[in-house]
């Protein structure tokens, strides 16, 4: 047979075993684009911390940290969920947001005030055809009101202590952040604060070891408005109950009290204080200052050697935030 006809006849044979063969068919995953992240924005004044994700019966958080003007991103987990965004100073809930078709999710202040002077919050959920604007459902306000009172003083909590016995201090209704931590309103320096009061977070702690386990109470985190009269009014008290600065840190300026064996302690506040001030005056970046009891200042270097409650004041003027956290140092330095 001459070769163009055997080339004609397999040709023809490959023709009919292609067209006799079904199509492939590749899984739906397979076909499926992968998941885009989801876009984050915060044009808010508030720093948002982190954001809870309730879709049926599963629920977690994601921590963010996302300053004023703070851009991140996320898994998009997809169908339609609860949102509860955590600012620090309050809860913004959002109910029935859909995910599926989001791109992006966009904090918001509105530009209208209520009746009360607050500003309400929204949020702008991005999508291949546009943005969709949802008012928050629900603003939890966690500072306490102007005519509020503390649940209890500070100085009846410490870290270590254990979980149950902090509960059995508080209310029988315990709220709780994403991070299992118990919010409550706690006195100190004559003021009330919104408190977090965090769970340890090493499971084998319990036998033994620096740091504590979910059993016990490993830190305490205060919030309130940063100004001028709340600053004052929380390095004085501190300041009468025996504690001194030992370390700072300011935009471009880093100090450790420790180190200046050479001036009084008078001295040193007032170095710390007109720091503190310029900073402010400035009010850009982040500031902060840890405190140490008066006793065992000389005897620190980097990491303390002995027992130590430790103050840390954070001052965020971006956010208009003050946070203090309270955290106790064992021997070495570990919690």
């Amino acid at each position: 047979m001459p070769a163009p006809a055997q080339t004609r006849i397999i040709c023809f044979l490959l023709f009919l075993l292609f067209a006799l063969c079904p199509p492939a068919r590749f899984p739906a995953t397979a076909r499926a684009a992968s998941p885009q992240p989801l876009q984050l924005a915060n044009e808010t004044p508030q720093e948002v911390l982190s954001l809870g994700i309730r879709s049926g019966k599963q629920t977690y958080s994601v921590r963010l940290d996302m300053p004023p003007g703070g851009r991140d991103r996320m898994e998009n987990p997809g169908g339609t969920a609860d949102l509860r965004v955590d600012v620090g100073t309050a809860f913004w809930h959002f109910r029935n947001v859909p995910l599926k078709a989001a791109r992006g999710l966009r904090f918001a202040t509105d530009k209208a005030e209520d009746k009360a002077g607050n500003k309400g919050i929204s949020l702008f959920l991005e999508t291949a055809t546009g943005e969709a604007l949802r008012t928050a459902d629900e603003v939890q306000n966690l500072l306490p009101g102007p005519e509020a009172t503390p649940v209890c003083a500070l100085e009846r909590f410490r870290p270590g202590m254990g979980i149950r016995e902090v509960c059995a201090l508080l209310e029988s209704s315990l709220l709780r952040d994403d991070n299992d931590a118990v919010i409550a309103s706690l006195g100190f320096a004559g003021m009330v604060w919104a408190a977090r009061l965090f769970p340890g977070q090493t499971e084998d702690a319990e036998k033994g070891g620096g740091a504590w386990g979910p059993k016990h109470l490993d830190h305490m985190e205060l919030r309130r408005d940063l100004n001028t009269e709340t600053l004052t009014g929380l390095f004085g008290a501190l300041y009468a109950q025996g504690y001194a600065p030992w370390q700072a840190e300011l935009p471009g300026l880093d100090m450790n009290f420790a180190e200046m064996p050479g001036q009084d302690k008078a001295r040193q506040k007032d170095i710390l204080q007109r720091a503190l001030e310029h900073f402010l005056a400035v009010g850009e970046g982040e500031a902060a200052v840890m405190l140490v009891p008066e006793a065992v200042l000389p005897e620190l270097s980097d990491s303390p050697e002995t027992d130590v409650q430790l103050f840390t004041v954070t001052l965020k003027p971006a956010s208009r935030g003050l946070v203090v956290d309270i955290t106790a140092y064992q021997g070495n330095g570990s919690r």
